[in-house]
């Protein structure tokens, strides 16, 4: 799989779980990549998704990506 490829999948893996009412809570970083901590806000008992998701990027564009929606949403 091409960078470009790689950067897209883990680009949309990201957006899905955003858009599945997750915010990204914590970010731990290794020579592996980053380990993105994702936790639904607003959660109900009776929702199918789980409360906590993990997400291995390894990707250099798609780390730049989350990190920049980190900074977008603490400036609103």
């Amino acid at each position: 799989m091409s960078s470009y490829q790689q950067f897209l999948v883990e680009k949309e893996k990201i957006d899905t779980l955003l858009q599945r009412g997750y915010k990204i809570k914590n970010v731990r970083e290794n020579l592996s990549g980053s380990f993105v901590e994702f936790e639904l806000e607003n959660n109900c008992e009776n929702n199918k998704f789980e409360n906590k998701k993990t997400l291995l990027v390894t990707n250099a564009d798609a780390r730049k990506y989350f990190s920049s929606l980190i900074f977008q949403e603490k400036r609103d």
